[in-house]
């Protein structure tokens, strides 16, 4: 997914982008499947200087952690991406220690005409969603995604008696009488 430029003015903007994940290698990698929409509100700010406001949802697909079977999951992020001009030319990614993990800044060139998304999109996916979840268990104790019987562990058993790691200090205690009292 690209922002082009030139659709840039001073006035805020409203973009809807739509494109199919399997175009895009990086977002297919990230589990994500079908058809993307991208809603982006773009404020200007001073001087050459952009605020977008990303909004994207889609299909992901995930495979069930208990059976591992697959089943598609709805997503849905939002990112804010702060775009500044810079002499020199290209794209420079800016990491700020301050900034969220849904908040990104680029630096652009004279020459850059288009910022690709792509890949914010992907690593919000991977940061905010588990390709591998853990579908909760019915009333029944069938797995709510698949409907298979979840395996549940059996409670440890306790054993009988002292541990024989123990077993010593209570020979100790036995030997003190009623153990040790007033720190003697």
């Amino acid at each position: 997914m690209i922002l082009a430029l030139h659709k840039l003015e001073k006035e805020p903007l409203s973009l809807q982008l739509e494109e199919q994940a399997a175009e895009i290698p990086e977002l297919n990698d990230s589990g994500v499947t079908g058809k993307i929409v991208l809603n982006l509100e773009i404020m200007p700010l001073e001087g050459d200087t952009y605020l977008v406001q990303g909004e994207t949802e889609g299909s992901l697909n995930v495979e069930c952690g208990r059976c591992l079977e697959p089943f598609v999951q709805p997503f849905e992020l939002k990112f804010n991406l702060l775009l500044d001009h810079k002499q020199s030319t290209g794209i420079e990614w800016v990491e700020d220690e301050d900034q969220g993990v849904e908040d990104y800044q680029a630096k652009l060139g004279p020459d850059v005409t288009e910022v690709p998304l792509n890949s914010i999109i992907a690593e919000q996916v991977v940061l905010n969603y588990n390709l591998h979840p853990l579908p909760d268990v019915d009333a029944a104790g069938r797995c709510v995604q698949c409907g298979r019987p979840a395996v549940l562990a059996n409670p440890p058993k306790k054993e009988v008696g002292v541990d024989p790691r123990w077993a010593k200090l209570e020979n100790l205690k036995d030997k003190s009488g009623s153990g040790i009292q007033n720190g003697t």
